[in-house]
Protein backbone atom coordinates (compact mmCIF):
# COMPACT_ATOMS: atom_id res chain seq x y z
CA UNK A 1 0.00 0.00 0.00
CA UNK A 2 2.81 2.49 0.85
CA UNK A 3 4.68 2.56 -2.42
CA UNK A 4 6.66 5.74 -2.01
CA UNK A 5 8.40 7.85 0.60
CA UNK A 6 8.05 11.63 0.66
CA UNK A 7 10.48 13.89 2.49
CA UNK A 8 8.92 17.06 3.91
CA UNK A 9 11.24 19.92 4.82
CA UNK A 10 10.60 23.39 6.21
CA UNK A 11 12.92 26.00 4.70
CA UNK A 12 13.54 29.38 6.28
CA UNK A 13 16.29 31.84 5.42
CA UNK A 14 19.48 30.19 6.65
CA UNK A 15 17.71 27.18 8.17
CA UNK A 16 16.25 23.87 7.05
CA UNK A 17 14.50 21.30 9.24
CA UNK A 18 12.25 18.27 8.82
CA UNK A 19 8.55 18.66 9.51
CA UNK A 20 7.87 17.25 13.00
CA UNK A 21 6.25 13.81 12.97
CA UNK A 22 3.50 15.06 15.29
CA UNK A 23 2.39 17.61 12.69
CA UNK A 24 2.29 14.91 10.01
CA UNK A 25 0.23 12.65 12.24
CA UNK A 26 -2.16 15.48 13.14
CA UNK A 27 -2.92 16.33 9.53
CA UNK A 28 -2.72 13.01 7.71
CA UNK A 29 -4.31 10.79 10.35
CA UNK A 30 -7.64 12.66 10.31
CA UNK A 31 -10.63 12.48 8.00
CA UNK A 32 -11.06 16.27 7.75
CA UNK A 33 -8.75 16.63 4.73
CA UNK A 34 -11.52 15.57 2.33
CA UNK A 35 -8.98 13.71 0.16
CA UNK A 36 -9.56 9.97 0.16
CA UNK A 37 -6.05 9.51 -1.27
CA UNK A 38 -4.64 10.82 2.02
CA UNK A 39 -5.99 7.63 3.64
CA UNK A 40 -2.93 6.04 2.03
CA UNK A 41 -0.41 7.88 4.21
CA UNK A 42 1.68 6.92 7.21
CA UNK A 43 4.01 9.23 9.15
CA UNK A 44 7.31 7.37 9.28
CA UNK A 45 9.31 9.88 11.33
CA UNK A 46 10.24 13.55 11.32
CA UNK A 47 9.96 14.77 7.73
CA UNK A 48 9.09 11.32 6.36
CA UNK A 49 5.71 10.30 4.98
CA UNK A 50 5.02 6.92 3.39
CA UNK A 51 2.34 7.21 0.71
CA UNK A 52 0.38 5.07 -1.73
CA UNK A 53 0.17 5.44 -5.52
CA UNK A 54 -2.91 7.69 -5.33
CA UNK A 55 -1.09 10.36 -3.30
CA UNK A 56 0.37 13.27 -5.25
CA UNK A 57 3.37 15.06 -3.73
CA UNK A 58 2.00 18.36 -5.08
CA UNK A 59 -1.38 17.78 -3.38
CA UNK A 60 0.45 16.96 -0.15
CA UNK A 61 2.43 20.20 -0.38
CA UNK A 62 -0.55 22.39 -1.24
CA UNK A 63 -2.99 21.01 1.34
CA UNK A 64 -0.51 20.53 4.18
CA UNK A 65 1.02 23.99 3.71
CA UNK A 66 -2.45 25.58 3.65
CA UNK A 67 -3.27 23.76 6.91
CA UNK A 68 0.01 24.81 8.56
CA UNK A 69 -0.44 28.45 7.57
CA UNK A 70 -4.08 28.48 8.62
CA UNK A 71 -3.06 27.39 12.11
CA UNK A 72 -0.09 29.78 12.13
CA UNK A 73 2.30 26.87 12.70
CA UNK A 74 4.78 28.29 10.18
CA UNK A 75 5.58 31.97 9.53
CA UNK A 76 5.26 33.74 6.17
CA UNK A 77 8.95 33.39 5.23
CA UNK A 78 8.90 29.60 5.60
CA UNK A 79 8.47 27.32 2.58
CA UNK A 80 7.36 23.69 2.67
CA UNK A 81 9.29 21.43 0.32
CA UNK A 82 7.93 17.99 -0.53
CA UNK A 83 10.02 15.60 -2.60
CA UNK A 84 10.15 11.92 -3.32
CA UNK A 85 12.89 10.18 -1.41
CA UNK A 86 13.81 7.68 -4.12
CA UNK A 87 17.01 5.94 -3.07
CA UNK A 88 16.96 7.62 0.37
CA UNK A 89 14.27 5.15 1.47
CA UNK A 90 16.83 2.71 2.81
CA UNK A 91 18.90 5.29 4.68
CA UNK A 92 16.79 5.23 7.87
Amino acid sequence: MFANLLVLTLREPGEERPVPRGWLEQFFMRDFTGHSAFDQTLAAGDGRLEVGFAVSSEAVREEFEKWLRGRKMIPQGTALEVREAGSERNLK
